[in-house]
Order: C-alpha cells, then structure tokens, then sequence
C-alpha cells in the first residue's frame, strides 16, 4: 500500500468488499475490522494510484460504480476532491466502523541500514501490526505487491510483500484474514490463484484453500480470504451477498 493509492479504483474495490464482508445481519454481530496497512513510501516510476475516473460524475460511473456502495463512492471522491490522499484520511472518513482498528506504520529500509537493523525494524513493526489489530475478527492485510514465499523481506523491497510467517501469527490467534494480491505475468490469473491459494494451505497449516476473489478492474489483482471457523458462516454468507449485487460486474469468485 502506499498513500498515493488512496481513492483509486482500486481502493474503491478493497474497501467495498471489505464492508461488505463485515456489515452486520440481523442474527449476528458485525465482524470488527483490524487494517493493517504494509504501507510503503510513495514512488513516482510508474502511473499507479491516478486510475481515479470512476469518480468522474457521468451516468455510466453512477450506474457502474456509484450503484455498488454509494457511500462509500461518495467519501472516496470526497478525499480526491480534496487533496486527503493518505490512509489516515480513510481512517478519519468513516469508511469502516468505528470499532475498526488500524495500523498505519510505514515499512521501508534506507539503503543503509545493515541487514541486522532491518530484521529489527521488520519485527518492531509486526510487533506493533499485531497489537494494534489484536482486537480483530477480521484482518485485511494490505502489502503494496502480495504475498510472496520465495522474496527475502530484507531486501529493500522486501517491505512491498507479505509473507507466510507474518500471516501464520495472525491465524494462530484465531483471526480471520482478507490479503491482497496483485497478480503479475507467469500464468493467467486462475492459475496464479490457484498457486498462491495451494501454498497458503501447505505454509500456514489449513485445511484446505482460501477463497479467492479477483477484482477486474485496473490492475489485475485478488484477494484471498481465510476464514476461521467461527467466522465461516457470517463471512460465506456476507460474500454470496455481496457477490449477487452490482458489484459481481467488478468481481469474480475464482476459488
């Protein structure tokens, strides 16, 4: 994740599956919400974060997007419109519940720093992701690129993923998981999903794979749900709904 990303198509796909994965039914409460942001200083090389269109005010935009969660619509074009292009604005525009608790420390490494003083830096902030979101049933984790299980995190854009070892203390603790992943060249997207679902079983112990949704809109991305069991029925039901509404347009189950 990085600041420069906010409101952008893409976020307008995260954060509508993620309210609608924890929207309370009338039998059961709400999931809380923990965000934990793996947020990565802005960079320049390329045009992501400007796909912002959707939110220009014409018809097709209301009827394609707007429909989906006017809401939320709504507050992300507020927050381009204004400049608050920063997770901590997502935070203060209540998006999310008020419950919902988010981890906004920034990852990165100087080239400088020796590969001891990362590996600290890199624990001090799970350390701190862990605490901030041990309240969470659900923990949408967000690394700039995805999950990876063969990058070194101490590498200088180690920082950009994810990997098995931080996702295995949150299950451990009995928290369910939505992971973002973008998804690159080596196979169609199917078969990515299918890999990265089948090592998520094998590294962190499931039962069987994670769900998988693909977002079709901008980059090629898909996001993986993990669910507890405590939390299947509320989150297989919240995604079937959410699934039957103007967003299956933007959104593909795959898994």
């Amino acid at each position: 994740m990085q600041n420069r990303y906010v409101g952008d198509i893409g976020d307008f796909g995260k954060y509508g599956l993620l309210r609608a994965l924890t929207k309370a039914e009338t039998s059961r409460q709400p999931l809380r919400l923990g965000v934990a942001w793996y947020l990565y200083p802005d960079e320049s090389h390329n045009a992501d974060g400007k796909y912002t269109s959707y939110l220009h005010p014409t018809q097709a935009n209301r009827a394609s997007f707007r429909a989906c969660d006017p809401q939320l619509y709504d507050a992300l074009k507020h927050l381009l419109d204004t400049g608050l292009r920063h997770v901590s604005a997502v935070r203060e525009s209540q998006i999310f519940a008020g419950d919902t608790a988010f981890h906004e420390r920034a990852l990165s490494f100087p080239r400088s720093m020796s590969r001891t003083n990362r590996q600290a830096t890199r624990d001090q902030w799970l350390e701190s992701a862990l605490e901030t979101t041990v309240n969470a049933d659900l923990v949408f984790v967000d690394p700039d690129n995805g999950i990876s299980f063969t990058a070194d995190p101490l590498r200088k854009t180690g920082p950009k993923f994810v990997y098995a070892d931080d996702l295995y203390q949150f299950t451990q603790r009995g928290q369910s998981l939505v992971i973002y992943h973008h998804l690159g060249r080596h196979g169609t997207a199917e078969q990515q999903i299918e890999r990265v679902s089948e090592h998520l079983r094998l590294n962190l112990g499931l039962p069987t794979v994670p769900q998988a949704v693909r977002y079709r809109r901008g980059t090629a991305r898909a996001y993986f749900l993990i669910m507890q069991p405590a939390h299947l029925p509320i989150l297989e039901e919240n995604l079937s709904s959410f699934l039957s509404t103007p967003w299956q347009q933007h959104f593909q189950l795959v898994s």
